[in-house]
């Protein structure tokens, strides 16, 4: 699973690189706003998050409706930004997210080794 969804056929050359581009195109005038993106659907077999086939996962579409939900509620009042190290810029704490995030493993899902050397805080959204 882990070796399809970061295949260069389906994903791009970049497949290991984090790139939100991949799954929304812009369809409007507005490139700044949701009302000109449309998602993208991945080609058939390329994305298994669920399975796939005659059998997959019988919740996946509550698991996704509840994502969905739960991200609206957060992300309506709230943002999320990375706590610093001591002595860190927030470019360097940027950075070092994206090292443990890249950095992940597969087991029975797909894990990052070191969460808990990043800090995360909600703030009021303005």
């Amino acid at each position: 699973m882990n070796a399809i969804h970061t295949h260069p056929r389906y994903w791009g050359n970049d497949s290991m690189e984090w790139n939100p581009s991949r799954w929304i195109t812009h369809v409007g005038k507005s490139e700044t706003t949701a009302a000109g993106e449309e998602l993208i659907t991945p080609a058939r077999g390329s994305y298994i998050a669920w399975s796939d086939g005659l059998r997959p996962c019988p919740g996946k579409k509550f698991s996704q409706v509840e994502l969905v939900g739960t991200m609206v509620s957060l992300f309506g009042k709230y943002r999320v930004e990375i706590v610093p190290n001591d002595g860190e810029t927030a470019e360097e704490a940027r950075e070092r997210v994206k090292r443990v995030v890249d950095d992940n493993i597969m087991m029975l899902l797909l894990q990052m080794r070191e969460p808990k050397t990043v800090g995360l805080r909600w703030v009021v959204a303005e």
